[in-house]
């Protein structure tokens, strides 16, 4: 309605989408890698460093074909995704739990409108959830042609499953692995209430049907390949999440029924008697909305008795074990105090390491909650004027002002190029943008990367900027406005030995083609390193953070250090540093020459919490150019309850290098 000037997401998450979306376009035009994307160049196999969008970007290439531009197609894929959303519900509903068809319009309407995925509509892969009831279909239909002995029909939609199975993995992992949680704690319910008769039953089908069943498999294993042969490596390379970090995405009991501020009909009022009720409450996350209508869970909540109570009705055996496997996954997203039943899944469930935002369950739990409502009101036998009065009240309830906040047109603005790249450049990075200093929240992380990374796209350039889910172990590319940042990426290209590196101003759209030996000038800018009364400096600096205004910290096991001429034959070496958590009185050991685990430390020194100097004497009779520290046991504070992600072990305030005599030899009288 506003001419698609303004369009769902933001200027952050919405770019990123757009971005791995316009990378599928130019792979179906063969011009590009499927797993590389363009960003943290030169890192592999970028794709797996945050969903993959794929099946977006099947949806996505069409409008791009035809002349829709980037964020009018990613738009228009959003509608897309909604609208096979809503009808695959409808389907569901009608086909598999047999609602008439004014329950099943409005199931799929509820889903549609559902407050957690309108409140999160930058996340275009996390809407796949709308995937799920086609899903369902599948594996019913299938499942029912292998119960009535029919192969062929079997293996048909046993092989339609599993290949949406693997596409949805490649597109958003977050929404398979909900559905795969759901279906096993169903599978459980189903297992224990089928008791010793049903675990007959389906080992005899499966028997029967051992040939059909390995096809199924085989293809599912085989449409699930490129995702694991994308994500597995990654996720070694990255790591995982730590358990403190899903833990802050957890849900307290004030936001089960948290719809936030910007529901039409209940988030104003809900906060008001929240904040009456708790005045000391802040939203816990920016996953704090995702909480489930009032109405609506009513509804739910009285379905689940009811259905409960009824034992083991033949026919209400699959909603039962629906209901209850809503009920247990549900209760462990919650969180008391610093408690929560998230640890279980998160430990013992694979692949839920990955994952972070555990409140983002409950938007995939709207479908089960809706269904079982559905279901007790189609029971109740309501007149007509009961049915539009409970519609409309459950309607009402979702209605949210849009989250528009992506500006098509400043966006366009911002990756247009005046000029191109100088032919020399083979890969590029950007300056801040003019106000970023200005921009408050995340812009010091995204706003530039963000915009690198979609002109990497425009130009086939790959760029060393990025921001992702996870990033490599050596990103350091946040604060560009910071006096230290050409100098920390110098290093990480010096590190990489990246040629051709190009800088790209993003205010005035200006080049400039950085030469190797301005890399060095720049790469050597660190702070820590002064008054030597030694005449070398920093050439290369590798496993060390941004430079703050006391020092930096380390981020690696080794922080390597390359001298701009060979060291002293005999020095001192004056460090002034602190240990952080299990470094604390631990030995950094100190190695001249090439890093190698099995070489003789040259000395050693043991650091406190609180900042401490220590004066080494070291003997470099080879002439060697290189320092470095081992710090021997790196750890990020994530890993502690905080939010900060990089591998700390040593923060160096002030290092020298103080040249002593060589001893003279004792001649022999």
């Amino acid at each position: 309605m506003n001419g698609f000037v303004l369009l769902a997401g933001d200027r952050y998450d919405g770019i990123i989408s757009t971005t791995i979306l316009e990378h599928w376009y130019k792979v179906l035009r063969g011009r590009a890698e499927w797993d590389e994307v363009g960003y943290f160049f030169p890192y592999t196999r970028v794709i797996a460093q945050t969903d993959g969008y794929f099946i977006l970007g099947l949806l996505y290439a069409p409008f791009r074909a035809i002349g829709f531009d980037q964020f009018v197609a990613a738009e228009l894929v959003n509608m897309l995704v909604k609208a096979i959303g809503f009808s695959g519900m409808y389907i569901m509903c009608r086909r598999v739990f047999s609602l008439p068809f004014h329950w099943a319009l409005l199931a799929a309407t509820l889903f549609t409108l559902s407050n957690g995925m309108t409140m999160h509509s930058s996340r275009s892969q996390l809407a796949t959830i709308a995937f799920t009831p086609i899903m369902v279909l599948l594996l019913w239909q299938a499942g029912k042609a292998i119960a009535a002995g029919q192969a062929a029909r079997f293996r048909t939609y046993g092989v339609l499953a599993g290949m949406l199975f693997g596409a949805w993995c490649l597109t958003c992992f977050y929404a398979t692995w909900f559905l795969c949680y759901f279906g096993l704690v169903v599978l459980l319910v189903a297992t224990i209430r089928g008791g010793r008769a049903g675990l007959i039953f389906a080992k005899n089908l499966v028997l029967k049907n051992y040939g059909s069943c390995a096809f199924v498999i085989l293809v599912a294993l085989l449409s699930i390949a490129p995702f694991l042969y994308a994500y597995l490596p990654k996720a070694q390379e990255t790591g995982v999440r730590a358990y403190a970090e899903a833990l802050q995405y957890t849900v307290p009991p004030a936001d089960i029924l948290q719809v936030g501020n910007k529901n039409l009909f209940l988030g104003k009022l809900y906060n008001a008697v929240l904040l009456k009720l708790k005045p000391d409450y802040v939203p816990p996350h920016e996953y704090y909305d995702t909480g489930l209508a009032f109405g609506l869970l009513v509804v739910f909540a009285l379905g689940a008795i009811y259905f409960y109570r009824r034992g083991r009705a033949k026919q209400e055996f699959f909603l039962v074990c629906i209901m209850f496997a809503t009920v247990i996954t549900w209760a462990t997203t919650l969180k008391v105090g610093e408690h929560s039943l998230w640890y279980f899944p998160f430990h013992f469930v694979p692949g839920g390491r990955a994952l972070r935002v555990v409140a983002a369950y409950h938007v995939f739990l709207a479908l089960p909650v809706i269904v079982i409502a559905m279901r007790y009101l189609w029971s109740r036998n309501l007149t007509r004027t009961a049915i539009l009065a409970v519609s409309a009240i459950l309607v009402l309830e979702e209605l949210n002002a849009p989250a528009l906040g992506l500006d098509r047109q400043a966006e366009l603005a911002r990756i247009k190029l005046s000029v191109a790249p100088p032919n020399e450049c083979k890969m590029f990075y950007t300056s801040a943008w003019e106000d970023q200093s200005a921009l408050a929240g995340p812009a010091e992380i995204y706003a530039h990367n963000v915009t690198a990374m979609l002109i990497a796209q425009e130009l086939d350039i790959p760029t060393v900027n990025g921001v992702a889910s996870f990033q490599p172990r050596d990103w350091d590319f946040a604060k560009p406005q910071q006096p230290d940042y050409d100098a920390r990426v110098a290093s990480y290209a010096s590190k990489h030995g990246l040629t051709g590196l190009c800088k790209l101003n993003l205010n005035d759209k200006s080049w400039k083609v950085l030469r190797q030996s301005d890399v060095k000038v720049m790469a050597k800018d660190v702070n820590f390193f002064k008054n030597s009364t030694w005449s070398g400096g920093i050439a290369e600096l590798h496993g060390m953070s941004a430079q703050e205004s006391w020092g930096t910290w380390s981020n690696d096991k080794l922080v390597r250090i390359e001298f701009t001429e060979s060291l002293p034959a005999r020095f001192e070496l004056h460090i002034t540093g602190q240990a952080f958590a299990h470094n604390i009185g631990q030995n950094f050991l100190l190695e001249l020459g090439t890093p190698d685990t099995g070489k003789q430390p040259v000395g050693s020194f043991v650091l406190g919490p609180e900042p401490e100097e220590r004066v080494i004497t070291i003997d470099n009779p080879n002439g060697e150019r290189t320092l470095s520290i081992r710090v021997p046991h790196p750890v990020s504070p994530l890993e502690l309850g905080a939010t900060d992600d990089r591998l700390l072990g040593i923060g160096i305030r002030h290092m020298q290098i103080i040249p002593l005599p060589t001893p003279q030899p004792v001649r022999a009288q």
